[in-house]
């Protein structure tokens, strides 16, 4: 689906150097797989964003950004999801280790009361954030590809 002229200016002013990904399926079709059905699944179907509190699975989908679509690493950040009994300072720690995503790029935490009950995920979840409104697209496109259509 082509930009409006609108769109596209607001899209290059907000990229002045052109896009900041490359995608190519072909450089690691496995985890192309699986970046995509990552976002079809967990993600946001109009951003190029994911949240999960699976360390392993934001590992991968966080390989997929930077190894299958080259998304310039300035362009992914974060954002922690958690309860206010969590150390927000410890979560902070965690999912920057875990994600390789510095303190600097995680964007005002979303903390809510806890109400109680067992934790599933101890340092709350994480929310890759890599709005790309071409990449998204790219996504949707490669997902038709598939026969997985993304609304």
């Amino acid at each position: 689906m082509p930009f409006s002229i609108q769109s596209e200016r607001v899209y290059k002013a907000l990229n002045p150097c052109g896009d900041p990904f490359h995608y190519n399926p072909a450089r690691n079709r496995r985890l192309d797989l699986i970046g995509l059905v990552l976002w079809a699944t967990e993600g946001d179907s109009t951003q190029v964003s994911l949240a999960n509190g699976n360390p392993a699975i934001i590992k991968k989908y966080l390989a997929f950004l930077r190894i299958v679509c080259r998304l310039k690493e300035e362009k992914i950040k974060a954002v922690i999801h958690c309860h206010d009994t969590l150390s927000y300072q410890t979560c902070l720690r965690y999912w920057s280790k875990i994600t390789g995503i510095p303190a600097s790029r995680f964007n005002k935490p979303y903390i809510k009361k806890d109400k109680g009950g067992k934790r599933k995920y101890p340092y709350g979840i994480v929310r890759i954030v890599a709005n790309n409104t071409k990449l998204t697209q790219c996504f949707k496109e490669r997902l038709a590809e598939l026969g997985l259509p993304r609304g």
